[in-house]
């Protein structure tokens, strides 16, 4: 709860997990003896501000996870299945919320390190600004490259942030956008992205250099490090 608004969390698990090169999904992989998405869920299980989360997971996996793992957790209260796309997986996410909810939580469930207090400041801009998103600081050069493989342009770096989550939204804007971003014919990467679509000013707050995202074998090493510090 925060300001008397209750937040759902919608954890995305639904992922295959292509780039690990693995048949496990990665979500299901272990660092420090506990699973991704245990390590993940935990985190939203213990944050003040979080009143329920929403499970979205692969058709496949549902009786794993409401057997082996949802009940581990007092604030899942619901696992759904997935879409075909991320979008589509988000949306059933959405849908499952509480009706008295007014503060959506969207986050990565392989992103293991993020911080109570990233998502309380995610909470607390999401109730000023109705958007929110964490973004850090780009370190390498960014070029923009044609389809032939040529560099076309470079660009200006210090305007430049990286994405992750968790993004956090008043639950009626994200609701009206995601029911209408699913009539279009365009593929959204991240929830701001369709947020940012339809007219709406997303608010940006420093995130974490170590709340990474786990996709390549490269990351899950990484992660087995951070794993020992955080």
């Amino acid at each position: 709860m925060f300001n008397n608004k209750h937040v759902s969390a919608i954890i995305v698990a639904a992922g295959k997990g292509t780039r690990m090169g693995s048949e496990l999904p990665k979500q299901y992989m272990s660092i420090a003896g506990k699973t991704i998405l245990d390590t993940t869920l935990y985190k939203f299980e213990k944050s003040n501000e979080v009143d329920e989360i929403i499970l979205v997971v692969n058709k496949e996996e549902l009786d794993y996870v409401n057997t082996e793992i949802a009940p581990a957790y007092r604030k899942v209260v619901k696992v759904v299945q997935g879409g075909a796309t991320r979008t589509e997986s988000v949306f059933e996410g959405i849908k499952a919320v509480n009706s008295k909810c007014r503060i959506v939580l969207i986050h990565d469930g392989v992103r293991p390190f993020v911080s109570y207090n990233l998502i309380s400041n995610c909470v607390e801009n999401a109730d000023i600004y109705k958007s929110c998103i964490p973004v850090v600081e780009v370190v390498d050069t960014i070029k923009e490259v044609s389809g032939e493989g040529f560099v076309k342009d470079t660009l200006d770096r210090a305007r430049l942030r990286a994405v992750q989550t968790p993004q956090a939204f008043d639950y009626e804007l994200i609701r009206e956008c995601y029911l209408n971003a699913l009539t279009e014919d365009k593929v959204f990467t991240d929830d701001s992205s369709i947020v940012e679509y339809y007219g709406y000013r997303v608010k940006t707050i420093e995130g974490l250099q170590r709340n990474i995202k786990i996709t390549t074998p490269l990351d899950l090493r990484v992660a087995e490090i951070l794993s020992s510090v955080y």
